[in-house]
C-alpha cells in the first residue's frame, strides 16, 4: 500500500491559505480594502492553477471533489473576489 508524502501535499494548500490570510490581514491593519481583496482573490486563482497543473496526489488539501469542480470554484471564487475588489476603485457619483 502506497502512502501519500505528508510534507508536499500540504504545501499547495498552506500557500492559498496565507495568500488569502495576508489579504484579510492588509484590510484588517487599515489597508486599501481592494488591495486587500486582489491579494486574497489572486490566492485563490493561484491555488485554481495548481489544482489544475498538479497531479492528484500531489495537489493534496486542494484536491475536494473532483479536478474539474476544485479549478472551477476556484477560479469563480477567484475571479469575483478580484473583480469585486477592483469595482471599489471605480468612480460611480460625486460625493
Amino acid at each position: 500500500m502506497k502512502t501519500r508524502d505528508n510534507g508536499t501535499t500540504w504545501g499547495s494548500y498552506l500557500l492559498v491559505v496565507v495568500g488569502v490570510a495576508a489579504g484579510l490581514g492588509v484590510i484588517a491593519f487599515g489597508g486599501t480594502p481592494w488591495v486587500g481583496g486582489v491579494i486574497a482573490g489572486g490566492a485563490l486563482l493561484l491555488g485554481s492553477a495548481m489544482r489544475l497543473i498538479l497531479s492528484e496526489g500531489r495537489a493534496g488539501a486542494l484536491a475536494i471533489r473532483t479536478k474539474k469542480t476544485d479549478v472551477v470554484v476556484f477560479a469563480v471564487l477567484g475571479l469575483a473576489l478580484v473583480g469585486g475588489s477592483l469595482s471599489l476603485l471605480l468612480k460611480l457619483h460625486n460625493t
